[in-house]
């Protein structure tokens, strides 16, 4: 008697356990993709980083500034930068159109390529682009020649004016300071 008990009980559960798969199955075939909740990051697209080697063939190729965004993973600020200046919308298609664009953690040892060597994130920081603090931003030429640094956090529309400056290529006329100027009186 007891046997059967346990028996029935154990075949109850089975059909409950069989029963509950069903549900779950059938609630995420029927889930709709396409809706917002799920589409929110392609409307809020990423800058599409690649690596060092080829952001600068890119830049060469397209005709277009490199970004260089040198970060850490402990940096509160470089989290800043990441969560609202690269997030705004409209720096992130400045990006994505018009540079080629590298993301290097400059605590890391993973390997970079650089022209016939290769070196660590860390090493590229330091050593290559002298970087000693992070967030820390180099701008280059479609030559790959360095145009200028931009080190620490830089808000979302400030960030953007210097995209547009070091983009249209201003810098070659104009400090940017002189170009603010010419900016403001527009």
């Amino acid at each position: 008697m007891v046997f059967r008990t346990l028996m029935k009980r154990k075949k109850t559960e089975l059909i409950l356990f069989l029963t509950l798969i069903g549900l779950i199955f059938t609630v995420l075939h029927s889930v709709d993709y396409n809706d917002t909740f799920f589409v929110k990051a392609q409307d809020n697209p990423q800058p599409q980083w690649l690596t060092y080697d080829k952001a600068l063939t890119k830049s060469k190729v397209e005709n277009i500034p490199t970004l260089i965004y040198f970060y850490s993973d402990n940096c509160g600020w470089c989290r800043k930068m990441e969560t609202e200046t690269f997030a705004n919308k409209e720096i992130q298609e400045l990006l994505n159109n018009s540079f080629a664009l590298v993301k290097i953690n400059g605590n890391s040892n993973k390997t970079v390529q650089v022209e016939d060597e290769k070196l660590t994130e860390r090493q590229l920081a330091t050593e290559a682009y002298r970087v000693n603090a992070f967030p820390t931003i180099w701008f280059l030429n479609s030559g790959n020649e360095r145009i200028a640094n931009l080190p620490g956090y830089v808000q979302p529309d400030v960030f953007l004016q210097i995209l547009v400056y070091i983009k249209d290529d201003f810098y070659k006329k104009y400090t940017f300071q002189e170009y603010m100027e010419l900016e403001k009186n527009k």
